[in-house]
């Protein structure tokens, strides 16, 4: 999780973005990847540039349950943990990109972005 982190603001600072933008972008980085280790029980974070290098897209996949409802899990306060069930609409709402596929069984994939 930290190394995600560190990797997306290391590249998002590289290219000159705005420290506050860093860290709202890091902050839904940190969100998800959180979720791929507590919930899905660990997986992969891919973290890419776009092929004009206009977006950073940063890639979380875990083998986990899945997300039997995704609606209601994107809703604020909603949880299955003991955290305030702000995350996925966190992450949805500090990307300027964001794109979850899930199905109960198979894990979940989460694609994120941000304007360089």
């Amino acid at each position: 999780m930290v190394a995600a982190r560190q990797m997306v603001a290391r590249e998002m600072k590289a290219h000159g973005v705005s420290t506050i933008k860093v860290t709202r972008f890091t902050t839904a980085v940190s969100e998800i990847a959180r979720n791929v280790i507590v919930h899905g029980g660990g997986g992969e974070i891919c973290v890419c540039l776009d092929s004009r290098a206009q977006y950073l897209v940063v890639e979380c996949r875990d083998k986990g349950p899945g997300i039997e409802d995704i609606e209601r899990a994107m809703m604020d306060g909603f949880t299955t943990g003991r955290g305030l069930g702000k995350g996925l609409g966190g992450a949805r709402r500090l990307s300027h990109g964001f794109e979850i596929v899930t199905e109960p069984g198979n894990g979940t994939f989460v694609r994120m972005s941000t304007k360089l």
